[in-house]
């Protein structure tokens, strides 16, 4: 994800494009904020499988970035999904999406934070970042929980990609804890990389989950 590495060093027509791009979120984004994922209905004669939900307020997205003499972190607990499967330990047949609030990542510093999703990640235009579990492979039961390796589609600015990236998961009160960490590449999702002078951010970004999955049917 893109992230500017150079805050508090633009001019007042750049405090302008910020103020447009926030009014483009309003009218053109902001209904999509918060939205969640939905998973296809099962069919009628289908089996009943156990439904979790993601909650925010029990999950984090964080990405780090590294830049010339400066790395930083951007983060979010605006992540919602639904995760659905016949049983903890047949996790091959699960079914799962995340949608991430893309507007609502900061870095601690607000100059930075509007470039980044105004120039970059250009919110008002892909508001979410969305991800749809496509496969469970590897599947290794631990004393603890459970080891994997997911494969889905991550949709990011406008661009779909398969990604595979391998996931711990471990039991949580109330459903299930999952914790990952993906490489990504900007450039991969035609994300302009931040250079300004002699800053300029890495293409390479690494993106770490830590989501709460919590059983409700």
């Amino acid at each position: 994800m893109a992230i500017c590495g150079y805050a508090g060093i633009f001019s007042r027509h750049r405090r302008t494009g910020a103020l447009r791009g926030l009014f483009l979120l309003a009218v053109l984004g902001f209904a999509e904020v918060g939205r969640a994922c939905e998973l296809p209905p099962l069919p009628e004669a289908a089996k009943p499988r156990a439904t979790y939900r993601l909650e925010g307020a029990q999950s984090l997205v964080r990405f780090d970035a590294k830049a010339f003499m400066h790395d930083f972190t951007g983060n979010t607990s605006k992540v919602r999904g639904v995760i659905r499967l016949s049983d903890l330990d047949r996790l091959t047949d699960a079914e799962g999406c995340v949608t991430i609030d893309a507007a609502s990542l900061e870095t601690g510093i607000a100059t930075r934070d509007g470039i980044m999703r105004d120039d970059h990640l250009e919110t008002a235009k892909f508001p979410t970042i969305d991800f749809v579990l496509k496969g469970v492979e590897a599947v290794g039961r631990q004393a603890d929980g459970w080891d994997f390796t997911a494969r889905g589609t991550l949709s990011l600015h406008g661009v779909n990609r398969e990604i595979i990236f391998p996931v711990q998961a471990r039991p949580a009160e109330g459903g299930v804890r999952l914790a990952a960490q993906v490489p990504l590449k900007m450039t991969d999702y035609r994300i302009r990389i931040p250079r300004f002078l002699f800053f300029t951010v890495e293409d390479n970004v690494v993106v770490h989950f830590d989501v709460t999955a919590t059983h409700t049917q």
